[in-house]
């Protein structure tokens, strides 16, 4: 075979080693929007294939962060993420930049095919730089700018070989290095603006759950928010719990489909539209009916919400409630387990419960009662919502749950083993008088 063929089966062997860690890549930076881990893996997979050693560095000159680092040689592996990278982007007196330091200085990639010891010494932009290079053997290496089309230059990835491997990089191999840090720049903006969605969802939810509960005498109120552990996180679901101008108490529980901004925004709306019509109106039907023809003019496409509505009359030792789509609340009394709402009835959307409205139900409250008030993502964890409800049944039967110093907090650790894909809500009110 000539050398010339020999050469062109080198250079096709060698692009399809690439391109193979592209397509590896590629399906490891989708896969995850913790872009920190996911870059991690990336260096990983590097060293299996396209490199010997593999650094990713965010951040800028002044502040750089390693988030990954790998060498195909796991022994020296531990000496790689010991060394300090504030320490390598030292740069002495009179020696040139660190290369990292020059990608995320000009935003251009650095390239020295060829590193030996005299390149080292003339190079090197420390003596700690030398020592970790030589330490290494370093023998090739690429330095590509990794950005996003939002964030602009966020950092540099390094690829090496040392003399494990026989060959050096090539012109060839650049264009692989900079697709690569491409790649990584668009997983980097894809995860910080969903991590930027995600905290705007955060601060409305936040915003539009009360502030602070009524403090009335012979009520106590304990509530929990919890968002999901999915990607989305953040959905629809709210509390509320205020006090009416008749001295009596409004509560309102519900949870509005889908999750993120849009869900979170929708919440704060309809809460608050719920709030401002228990204020002026003590018919719960019409609440209730209000609110859906609000939600139904309102709100576009498949959206819908459901939501529960009472009135605690302390005085009275009463507590008044009405559901649309809702389940709950539960009352604990005198040993047993009451469910006052059978059928939740249709949820808010439909415009339908001004012509068949909502029949509230009144129920006596028992001194040293517990009233549950919660989302069904308390229920659901398992997407078994009968086994999660009887679940929840026995829970409530407790002292231990029930007396807890924050009920709220130990009902939901009693019913949820593990993580959830839907935010949850919980409102816990006892009634204390004697």
């Amino acid at each position: 075979m000539s050398a010339e063929r020999s050469d062109e089966l080198e250079r096709l062997k060698s692009d399809a080693e690439y391109m193979h860690f592209l397509v590896a890549a590629g399906e490891l930076l989708s896969t995850s929007l913790d872009y920190r881990s996911t870059l991690r893996t990336v260096c990983t997979a590097a060293v299996e294939t396209i490199a010997d050693i593999c650094m990713l560095d965010l951040g800028s000159t002044t502040d750089v962060e390693r988030v990954g680092a790998a060498h195909k040689d796991k022994s020296l592996e531990t000496f790689l993420e010991q060394s300090d990278a504030d320490l390598e982007m030292e740069h002495e007196p009179g020696r040139p930049a660190h290369p990292v330091c020059k990608v995320l200085d000009s935003g251009k990639t650095f390239f020295a095919p060829n590193i030996d010891d005299e390149w080292i010494r003339q190079n090197a932009s420390s003596a700690r730089y030398a020592m970790l290079m030589r330490r290494l053997n370093f023998r090739s290496m690429i330095v590509v700018p990794v950005r996003s089309q939002v964030w602009g230059l966020t950092g540099a990835l390094t690829l090496v070989r040392t003399d494990l491997s026989e060959k050096q990089y090539d012109k060839d191999a650049l264009v692989f290095a900079q697709d690569l840090g491409r790649r990584c720049g668009i997983a980097i903006g894809k995860a910080r603006l969903h991590s930027q969605t995600v905290d705007i969802a955060e601060r409305l939810q936040k915003a539009a759950l009360p502030q602070a509960l009524p403090i009335v005498p012979d009520l106590s109120f304990d509530v929990l928010y919890e968002p999901a552990d999915a990607a989305l996180l953040v959905g629809g679901d709210w509390y509320d719990a205020f006090e009416l101008p008749d001295g009596k108490i409004g509560i309102s529980i519900g949870d509005v489909s889908g999750h993120g901004v849009e869900a979170a925004a929708q919440m704060s709306s309809i809460r608050n539209a719920i709030r401002m019509a228990m204020v002026l109106e003590s018919d719960l039907s019409k609440v209730l009916a209000g609110a859906d023809f609000l939600f139904a003019h309102e709100v576009v496409g498949a959206t819908f919400c459901t939501a529960l509505v009472a009135v605690v009359d302390v005085e009275k030792a009463t507590m008044t409630c009405a559901a649309a789509g809702h389940p709950g609340p539960l009352i604990w009394t005198r040993g047993l387990v009451q469910k006052p709402i059978e059928t939740p009835g249709l949820p808010l959307a439909a415009g339908q419960l001004a012509g068949d409205p909502v029949r509230p139900v009144t129920v006596q409250l028992e001194p040293g009662c517990t009233v549950l008030f919660y989302t069904d993502g308390l229920i659901e964890w398992e997407k078994r919502p009968v086994d999660g409800e009887a679940a929840l049944h026995r829970v409530l039967q407790d002292p231990a749950v029930r007396n807890a110093p924050s009920p709220a907090r130990a009902i939901r650790n009693a019913c949820i083993k593990g993580a959830h894909a839907d935010d949850l809500a919980l409102l816990v009110v006892r009634y204390e008088r004697n």
